[in-house]
């Protein structure tokens, strides 16, 4: 056990801060993976969302299919008519790394049963480590309601190699007795990234995740040069490449959201979010080692509450396989 132990540092000691190159994504942004969830529960909680938190007195959150923007389910946190203490809130939370991340964007309903949605009784919010990056009282609401999609900048002190916490909360402000049920449903929760995390479009020749005047520029001065900046790989800059370059015409991929589908292939493994189970997560497992686990330690692979040989077995029975998030 010793020298396995000392093989475990030694790996952490190479691989901290040279070792993977991580892709910002939220996983089952669109509660897809598990179908309907009739009531969250830490133990019942959907895929890859790591912690739920609050009193079932005072709030409820389900999956289920009554609106949704991408797919068929949504998440809903509701909150009861009865008696509120000020703060009291119901959080669900995601471990995610933020390193390429320009924005979290997300689609939200908000209404109530009874009513309209009072901004000095409850609010929805976004929270990032928690700190509060987003609520709702800002919102413009019709009839009492709020639909619609959001995007929100994300602070340039998150976007470092670690992982966060990414929470969605319910909360109410005030100590006092809700006569109406409030309700919070989200859907579409993603990362809107710089577009070379996510590759570059082969027209965005000047790589500024836009295919522009500037890209026709230096399309147009390579023009009938043998070996220059082709698109279809016949050695030469032709009409050819022109009908590629136009299909891209203005494409735009500076504000696109990165939605895994349900079918999106990850490696629990793959504790840096690369795409790779490889020396990179080895580093990150040996930097919690007999640690305490829990549902937002990545390395935790069974969540047992312990980061020990029955993770490391689960780790190493992935070891080089590649996820959708590989190339990326």
């Amino acid at each position: 056990m010793k020298r396995q132990l000392i093989v475990i540092s030694a790996v952490t000691l190479v691989c901290v801060g040279v070792c993977g190159a991580t892709t910002s994504v939220v996983k089952n942004g669109s509660f897809e993976n598990d179908g309907y969830i009739g009531l969250i529960t830490q133990n019942t909680r959907p895929k890859y969302w790591c912690s739920v938190n609050y009193d079932s007195s005072k709030f409820y959150e389900y999956v289920y299919s009554d609106w949704s923007t991408n797919g068929g389910f949504s998440l809903t946190m509701y909150a009861v008519n009865t008696d509120f203490v000020k703060d009291d809130s119901a959080t669900i939370t995601q471990s995610v790394y933020l390193t390429s991340a320009r924005q979290i964007v997300f689609d939200i309903y908000l209404y109530t049963d009874n009513g309209d949605w009072n901004t000095d009784t409850v609010t929805a919010s976004v929270l990032i480590d928690n700190t509060e990056i987003w609520n709702s009282d800002g919102l413009t609401y019709t009839s009492g309601q709020f639909m619609g999609h959001i995007a929100v900048d994300v602070n340039e002190t998150f976007k470092d190699s670690r992982p966060h916490f990414l929470t969605l909360r319910l909360k109410a402000d005030t100590s006092s007795y809700h006569s109406y049920a409030y309700f919070a449903q989200w859907d579409s929760i993603g990362l809107s990234t710089t577009c070379g995390s996510t590759g570059y479009l082969p027209a965005d020749l000047t790589h500024d995740c836009v295919v522009d005047i500037n890209d026709l520029k230096v399309f147009a001065d390579n023009w009938l040069t043998p070996n220059g900046l082709n698109l279809t790989d016949d050695n030469d800059v032709n009409f050819a490449d022109f009908a590629e370059f136009a299909k891209s015409w203005m494409v735009d991929i500076r504000g696109k959201a990165f939605i895994p589908e349900p079918n999106f292939v990850f490696l629990d493994g793959d504790l840096n979010d690369d795409g790779i189970v490889d020396f990179a997560d080895f580093a990150i497992f040996g930097n919690n080692w007999r640690g305490q686990g829990g549902s937002c330690v990545r390395s935790d692979l069974n969540g047992d509450g312990f980061v020990d040989f029955k993770d490391l077995a689960l780790l190493f029975g992935q070891w080089t396989k590649t996820g959708g998030l590989y190339g990326l």
